[in-house]
């Protein structure tokens, strides 16, 4: 069996902001909330934080009311690519 070593790519902000993108993507799938894609203007990961821009309050009032769902799948996201659990905040701007 091989094994991939996906450190040095997973280490890269551009792919984790992009795994979280992803995992925005698929929760508000799963949720029967799709029609929210397509305000998302970008997903930024920082040690801190996990950004959602989408420029329209209402848009975000709707993401808010999803926070825990995408959390948990940005999580599981990262924990499938090996990237480190740290604890960030949630902001929808």
């Amino acid at each position: 069996m091989v094994h991939l070593n996906l450190t040095q790519h997973t280490s890269n902000p551009v792919v984790i902001s992009s795994l979280a993108w992803n995992a925005v993507r698929d929760s508000l799938t799963k949720l029967g909330k799709w029609e929210l894609v397509n305000y998302i203007e970008s997903v930024k990961v920082t040690d801190s934080r996990i950004t959602i821009k989408t420029g329209k309050p209402i848009v975000n009032m709707d993401l808010l009311n999803h926070k825990e769902a995408i959390k948990e799948r940005i999580d599981e996201s990262f924990q499938i690519f090996g990237i480190k659990k740290i604890e960030r905040k949630i902001v929808f701007i």
